[in-house]
C-alpha cells in the first residue's frame, strides 16, 4: 500500500466494507479520532453500530455500489470480502485504492513501538490485560483489540505514548506482516485451516508462527507459553540462537511462573515467581478461570521488560474486569446466572466449562448452550468437540452457524450430538429452533444454575434476549 500516515490523514474519506466487525470498527474509531472522515457498510446492525454513530461515523446497511461516492479515496476491506463485492467493483471502476484491514493496521503500527499478541486462543483477553497494565504504568498506549474491553467501554483507545498494543489475528495469516517490537504467543493449535494461505495444512500455519517469532528484533521481547506443546517446540528450536525469548507457565518450570492460584466468587488470587527469584504476591483479578492467570503472565512479563513497577502491574490486573463475550455475565433467568462466551474451539470450550464448573462448585447445575461455528471447524476438530462437554450437567446443541460456508456431508447438528453421546455425556438436548430455547430452559433450570452460552455466531443475541424474556 503506497500510503504513509501523513497521506492517510489527508484523505477526503475512507470507506470500510464490513465496518461492524470488531477489528474493523476498532480501526475506524482510531482514524475518526485522527479527524479523518470515515464511513462504512455492513450487512446487518450489531451492538457496535450505536457506538459508531456516537463517534460521528456514518454506517450503511447493505453493500451497494452507490456507497462508494466521489469523496472516497480509500476502501478498507476484511479478508473475506471477495472481488465480486459490489463496492469493490465500484471502487475498481473509479481507480480507488483498496487495502485490507491488516494492511491498514500495519501502516498505523509503523508510527509506534508495537506490542502484538498472537496465538490460537486468548488473544483478545491477553491484549486487554497487557493494555491495562501498560496503561497503569503511565505509558498511555494506543490500543486496538479484537473485543470490547469493559474497562474502557471500547475496543480501541488513542494514547499519547510511544507504544501501540494490538491483537494479532492469525485467521488469514496476515499477523506476520505486523511490525512487532514485543510479541507473545499464548498457544498454538490447528485453527482457521480453511484459510487459503494454510490450505488445510497445520504445518503451514506453524511456519508462520515461527516466522513471527524470528522477526521480532533482538532488542525486543517474545513471550512464549510453554504449557502449549507446539509453542514449547518453537521455543526449543529457537532458544540457542535467540536471546530475546521469555517463557511462562502455570504448570512447568519457566522464566515466569504462577502458583498459589485460588479461585472464588470475587475472582482470582495468585502469586508469580521469576526465574531470578523475584516474586509478585497476592495478585488479584476480578475474573475467573486458570486460563486468565496464564494470560496475565504475558502482561506481567511485558510490563517487567518495560520496567513497570510491581504496584502498577497489580493495579492494571485488578482493573481487568473482562472483555465482552469472554465469560460475560449478562443477567439472570429464573434464578440462574446467564454467561455469554465466545468459545468456539474445543480447547476454549474446555477451559470455559472448567472455569464455570469451579465457580458454581456443585451449588447448582451447569447447563451449556452451544452453537457450532463453521462446518470446516467442526469437521477438523470433530473428536475434540465431542469430548469437550464432559463436565457439563446438561448440554443443548444448536444448529451450525455456517458463516457463509457450504454444508459438508456428515458434518451437522445430528452427527455432533451422536458423537457427544458416544463419549458418555447423556444429558443432551437438540435445539430445533432458537425460538424454543426459553421454553426448554424454563423446564430444566432452577435457582443457582448457570446457563453458559458458547459460540462465535449469533448465539450472543440469544443470551441477551433470554434476559428480556
Amino acid at each position: 500500500m503506497n500510503l504513509d500516515i501523513k497521506s492517510l490523514k489527508n484523505l477526503k474519506k475512507i470507506h470500510f466494507i464490513g465496518i461492524g466487525g470488531i477489528g474493523m470498527s476498532a480501526l475506524a474509531f482510531i482514524l475518526k479520532k485522527w479527524h479523518i472522515n470515515i464511513q462504512g457498510s455492513d450487512l446487518k446492525i450489531n451492538y457496535l453500530m450505536p457506538k459508531l454513530a456516537e463517534s460521528g461515523i456514518k454506517y450503511i446497511i447493505g453493500h451497494k455500489p452507490e456507497n462508494i461516492d466521489n469523496d472516497v479515496e480509500l476502501v478498507v476491506k476484511t479478508s473475506i470480502i471477495t472481488d465480486d463485492n459490489p463496492e469493490i467493483i465500484a471502487a475498481k471502476k473509479k481507480n480507488i485504492l483498496i487495502c485490507t484491514r491488516a494492511d491498514l493496521l500495519a501502516l498505523i503500527m509503523k508510527s509506534y513501538k508495537a506490542i502484538t499478541i498472537a496465538g490460537t486462543h486468548g488473544k483478545t483477553s491477553t491484549t486487554a490485560m497487557v493494555s491495562l497494565v501498560v496503561d497503569a504504568g503511565k505509558m498511555d498506549p494506543t490500543i486496538i483489540n479484537g473485543g470490547v474491553i469493559h474497562y474502557y467501554g471500547s475496543n480501541s483507545k488513542i494514547g499519547k505514548g510511544e507504544y501501540i498494543i494490538a491483537e494479532s489475528d492469525e485467521s488469514d495469516g496476515s499477523f506476520v506482516n505486523l511490525p512487532s517490537y514485543i510479541g507473545a504467543i499464548t498457544n498454538l493449535e490447528p485453527e482457521h485451516l480453511d484459510c487459503e494461505i494454510y490450505g488445510g495444512d497445520f504445518t503451514k500455519q506453524k511456519e508462520l508462527f515461527i516466522r513471527y517469532v524470528n522477526q521480532i528484533p533482538d532488542n525486543g521481547l517474545c513471550v512464549l507459553c510453554i504449557d502449549s506443546d507446539e509453542v514449547e517446540k518453537i521455543y526449543n528450536d529457537f532458544k540457542q540462537d535467540k536471546k530475546n525469548l521469555l517463557t511462562y507457565s502455570i504448570s512447568k518450570d519457566a522464566d515466569i511462573k504462577a502458583y498459589n492460584i485460588v479461585t472464588g466468587f470475587d475472582g482470582l488470587i495468585f502469586d508469580v515467581i521469576f526465574k531470578d527469584g523475584r516474586k509478585i504476591e497476592n495478585i488479584k483479578m476480578p475474573v475467573y478461570g486458570k486460563h486468565n492467570v496464564s494470560n496475565a503472565l504475558v502482561a506481567i512479563a511485558i510490563a517487567d521488560f518495560l520496567d513497570i513497577d510491581q504496584k502498577f502491574i497489580k493495579l492494571g490486573l485488578s482493573n481487568y474486569n473482562g472483555v465482552k463475550r469472554r465469560f460475560t455475565k449478562v443477567g439472570n433467568f429464573h434464578g440462574a446466572t446467564i454467561i455469554d462466551d465466545y468459545a468456539h474451539h474445543p480447547s476454549e470450550i474446555k477451559v470455559t466449562i472448567d472455569a464455570a464448573h469451579n465457580l458454581i462448585d456443585h451449588k447448582g447445575e451447569l447447563i451449556c448452550i452451544f452453537q457450532p461455528h463453521k462446518y470446516t471447524r467442526l469437521r477438523d476438530c470433530f473428536v475434540d468437540f465431542c469430548t469437550s462437554f464432559a463436565m457439563a450437567d446438561k448440554v443443548i446443541i444448536a444448529d451450525i452457524y455456517s458463516a457463509g460456508q457450504e454444508k459438508i456431508a456428515g458434518i451437522n447438528q445430528d452427527s455432533l450430538i451422536a458423537g457427544i453421546l458416544k463419549t458418555g455425556q447423556k444429558n443432551i438436548i437438540k435445539l430445533e429452533d432458537e425460538k424454543d430455547l426459553p421454553g426448554i430452559l424454563k423446564s430444566i433450570t432452577k435457582k443457582g444454575d448457570m446457563l453458559l452460552f458458547m459460540g462465535a455466531g449469533n448465539i450472543t443475541n440469544w443470551a441477551y434476549d433470554l434476559v428480556e424474556k
